[in-house]
């Protein structure tokens, strides 16, 4: 094995490793079971799950976006007022549908 690590492909080859200590013994139960019930290993449902947190953005990712998409408009001389009465508006006008 030691002669293996020698080698930059068994680096680049390896995925990283997490561990997790001290898993309640019910969420593990409630991890494993759901696993089972998807035909998958727990190691399998677990980066499934890790996978799909890791793709939704967090508030401040939001946020950030959305600042630097703010940024790069131009100014508008548009107040709160006026959005608030177009948005009284295109309501006034579904009603009328």
């Amino acid at each position: 094995m030691l002669s293996k690590r020698k080698h930059r492909w068994y680096f680049v080859a390896m995925s990283p490793n997490i561990l997790i200590r001290n898993v309640p013994d019910e969420l593990h139960a409630t991890l494993t079971r759901r696993a089972k019930a998807e035909g998958q290993s727990l190691q399998e449902y677990v980066t499934g799950v890790l996978s799909a947190s890791a793709d939704r953005m967090t508030n401040a990712e939001i946020r950030a976006r959305l600042d630097e998409h703010l940024a790069s408009m131009p100014p508008t001389s548009l107040t709160s007022e006026d959005i608030v009465g177009f948005i009284r508006e295109g309501r006034d006008r579904e009603d009328q549908w």
